[in-house]
């Protein structure tokens, strides 16, 4: 049993972990081919947008997302929802991003991106996927920003990334992810055990695979491969840690990837919290309670902008 930590002797045996991952992927380099990186024209948006406020240059922001139709859809839809409340629809694209704001844009802007990851996947559902990744992201974000965290971006990144491998497992072996995913269903088992029960490695590691092949940064490849065993981190512990707890309590509010876990994942957050601590010294002065206890009057505003960006 896993008990949502990966770390007993399944996963720390990386030559039995490294050979299924070989044997899954042998033949199917075309299909890993097929899942799309992330688009260039994001990673100038995110270039733009992560100036501070006064900087951003909102003519060149609409003037980049104006390039892809379906950036400045997701952006006009969301900045017109009733999130927002606005008693006026805006038809124009630098008014919506005046009214989403700069976090609000970066949001929208990644996580349409993203989500265009796996789409072609029909075995599940996708924007249940993301509803969690995004939920992950904007904890992340939030936790980072409250203890002091020196990039708090970085964070919201790594949180929408870490489960990639799922994406790739989908891609790689669908029926065999189907039937982990459907065991999940059925017993409330974590998923990460059921993945290797069924193939022999987790998205930790797959998701690892794909973030080399898209050349991501070692801390964000470590999140990805890590954010089940924060204790396993090394370039950037305090990162793996804020997502594995975000991922905790996200999964322990029903904003998982579909399923509530027999076992509630947020009540082991003992082993993060201590890493956070030691490397992020101004989190010794909050209390890991009152975080949690406020991240539930985050889940209903993360559900109002999954509704607003995912759901037409």
């Amino acid at each position: 049993m896993i008990s949502h930590t990966i770390s007993d002797e399944r996963f720390s045996e990386p030559a039995a972990v490294n050979a299924a991952i070989q044997k899954a992927m042998a033949g199917r380099e075309a299909l890993l081919d097929s899942i799309p990186s992330i688009p260039a024209i994001l990673q100038t948006l995110l270039g733009e947008l992560a100036q501070p406020p006064e900087k951003v240059d909102l003519f060149r922001v609409a003037d980049l997302i104006g390039r892809d139709e379906t950036l400045a859809a997701q952006c006009l839809r969301t900045a017109n929802s009733a999130l927002f409340g606005r008693d006026a629809n805006t038809s124009s694209l630098r008014g919506a991003i005046r009214s989403l704001g700069i976090d609000r844009t970066r949001e929208v802007v990644v996580s349409s991106s993203m989500m265009r990851m796996g789409s072609a996947q029909k075995v599940v559902d996708m924007v249940v996927f993301w509803e969690h990744s995004l939920g992950c992201a904007i904890l992340s974000r939030k936790l980072a920003r409250s203890v002091g965290f020196e990039d708090s971006d970085k964070a919201y990144l790594a949180g929408l990334l870490h489960d990639l491998g799922y994406v790739v497992n989908l891609v790689l072996l669908p029926q065999q992810t189907k039937a982990a995913y459907d065991k999940g269903l059925l017993t409330g088992v974590f998923m990460g055990e059921s993945e290797y029960e069924a193939l022999g490695f987790t998205h930790c590691q797959s998701g690892e695979v794909v973030a080399r092949k898209w050349n991501f940064t070692e801390d964000l490849v470590e999140v990805i491969l890590c954010h089940h065993n924060p204790a396993a981190a090394v370039v950037n512990p305090a990162l793996v840690a804020i997502v594995s707890l975000a991922d905790r309590l996200c999964r322990g509010a029903n904003l998982g990837i579909g399923y509530v876990e027999s076992t509630n994942p947020a009540e082991n957050w003992q082993e993060e919290w201590e890493i956070l601590k030691g490397k992020v010294p101004r989190a010794a002065a909050l209390e890991w309670a009152d975080f949690a206890k406020d991240a539930d009057t985050y889940f209903g505003e993360i559900r109002e902008l999954v509704t607003a960006i995912f759901h037409k």
